[in-house]
């Protein structure tokens, strides 16, 4: 019987009216801001990085990309996911990604399944599923502030 792992990650980011990219999932989405962060604040590659190594039992991605390094500045998410999946596909295989968007806006919809194929993609898996919520107007996230996302993560042993 093959032995499952799973792993929860999250990551948050506040606007930012910086001009760079808003990328969601290696995806650029247009957008009037960017996200405040030391890399390029893809919140989706990095909450699946966080989950990827909660699964694998490898602490969280600030282990291994610190903010306060020099080299994680402007750093692209997919190198990241990238590192973090040469570490996990020693032992483990993934079977399915379940993500969780949090956002007012901007507007995702349109974007889902650019988003879902991009995934795919950087991740070299088929199974990934994407829900895009909304928080209602409540909190600093429903205020149109901030950017959130959980995604979770089974791997199954090799």
């Amino acid at each position: 019987m093959k032995k499952h792992k799973v792993g929860l990650g999250f990551d948050v980011h506040c606007f930012s009216k910086a001009k760079k990219d808003l990328v969601l999932g290696g995806v650029v989405i247009p957008a009037l801001f960017s996200l405040k962060a030391v890399s390029d604040g893809d919140v989706i590659l990095h909450a699946v990085s966080d989950a990827l190594c909660g699964a694998a039992g490898l602490g969280d991605i600030g282990d291994y990309f610190s903010p306060q390094d020099k080299k994680s500045i402007g750093l692209d998410s997919k190198k990241i996911v990238k590192f973090i999946l040469g570490k996990v596909n020693k032992k483990f295989k993934i079977s399915n990604i379940d993500i969780t968007i949090i956002t007012e806006k901007p507007k995702l919809v349109s974007y889902k399944k650019k988003i879902v194929e991009s995934l795919k993609e950087i991740l070299s898996v088929s199974a990934v599923n994407l829900k895009i919520k909304s928080k209602e107007g409540l909190d600093i996230l429903g205020s149109k502030n901030a950017i959130s996302c959980i995604a979770a993560v089974l791997l199954t042993a090799l």
